[in-house]
């Protein structure tokens, strides 16, 4: 993706941004707050182009994408582009600097990529002195350097206590931006400093051009995705890799997804909806997302009457589990869904027509749910 192609996934955003480049007020930091996977990193980097490209004026409200300043920006190689981003624990500033680069590269490769690690990382405090030190230097005539700190909520105390000095102080010629999905996580005295910026849902088309265009994804498969993603197209992206390599947790958060669609989705079509995203007539694929809504249904029933997470099977949803257990208050209610999605399973075995008895079930389970309310 070029920087100058952001505003199609992130236009209320980018509108703000471009308005203020138009009007010389840019803010010395900002914060970009939302999900992981909404466009963080491409919008932090289309901004730097759009501040140090020599072929846009003011008028223009995106950056060329063809001089240098933005062709170097967009292969991370721009000399007044600084990014931190949170590493694992490290022995020295040279172990620091390589772990680093391998998830620039990562990002190099693919901007909307959700960067996680099974190991705790956290931005550390030496890294976050260093960038301190380089930017009391003097800036190059004609650069307007741009730091990105990239999740911030893993910044370290220590380090966000330096960071604060920056933002109390700003270099001269010099644009912070931080990214959080979590800013109550930040300390207020930041939050205080930035100028917030929401990143929104990206609009569900958006998602399905840039699956077909950079993934070669089916016309109708990439559609499926953007609406399982919930508008996010780092989400999305997850699904396309854990399918091409034949990753059984893709399916799992699909059907989690579609769990959460009976909850969340109010119109009258829901039911449509989830045999939509369901894709299919796969016996295997409705009996194991049957499967799932039982655990995750025993999971919100026993919360709700214990309040104990420690028993919660699927823990890696164990957050929405715990959002929704209040819904599972009512054993009346559980003891109907339950039996519903039982009897369900029974009928797909006997080969009945899946979305049919699909629909039915999501009718009854929305049902028993606004009984239950």
């Amino acid at each position: 993706m070029t920087p100058s192609e952001i505003g199609r996934y992130q236009p209320k955003p980018w509108s703000i941004l471009t308005r203020s480049y138009a009007a010389n007020r840019v803010a010395s930091t900002y914060l970009f707050w939302g999900r992981e996977g909404l466009g963080h990193w491409p919008l932090a980097l289309s901004f730097a182009a759009l501040l140090n490209c020599r072929g846009s004026d003011k008028s223009k409200d995106k950056p060329c994408g063809e001089c240098d300043p933005c062709r170097q920006i967009g292969a991370l190689g721009f000399a007044g582009l600084h990014i931190i981003v949170p590493i694992t624990s490290h022995k020295n500033m040279n172990e620091a600097i390589d772990l680093t680069n391998e998830i620039l590269d990562e990002k190099r490769k693919e901007p909307f990529r959700i960067i996680s690690s099974a190991a705790q990382t956290t931005i550390p405090i030496d890294l976050a002195r260093e960038t301190r030190g380089r930017l009391a230097l003097k800036a190059e005539p004609g650069i307007r350097r741009v730091v990105l700190f990239y999740q911030m909520e893993k910044m370290l105390h220590a380090s966000a206590d330096a960071l604060l000095k920056m933002i109390e102080e700003p270099p001269l010629d010099t644009t912070l931006i931080l990214t959080t999905a979590s800013p109550d996580m930040l300390l207020p005295t930041i939050q205080s400093r930035a100028q917030k910026i929401r990143l929104d849902r990206i609009p569900d088309e958006a998602i399905q051009h840039y699956l077909i265009e950079r993934y070669h994804q089916e016309e109708g498969k990439a559609l499926r995705l953007a609406r399982l993603s919930e508008g996010n197209l780092g989400v999305a992206l997850d699904m396309v890799e854990g399918e091409s390599d034949g990753d059984e947790l893709s399916q799992r958060a699909i059907g989690f997804l579609l769990f959460k669609s009976m909850f969340l989705d109010s119109s009258p079509t829901a039911a449509s909806h989830v045999v939509e995203l369901l894709a299919g007539n796969d016996r295997s694929q409705a009996e194991d997302m049957l499967r799932l809504w039982q655990s995750l249904i025993r999971d919100c029933a026993h919360y709700a009457a214990t309040g104990d997470t420690e028993q919660i099977v699927n823990s890696d949803f164990r957050p929405d589990i715990i959002a929704f257990a209040r819904r599972f208050e009512r054993t009346e209610a559980v003891s109907t869904i339950t039996a519903a999605i039982k009897n369900t399973l029974a009928d797909i075995r006997l080969n009945v027509h899946i979305p049919t008895a699909i629909v039915a079930l999501v009718l009854k389970v929305r049902e028993a749910i606004g009984a239950a309310r």
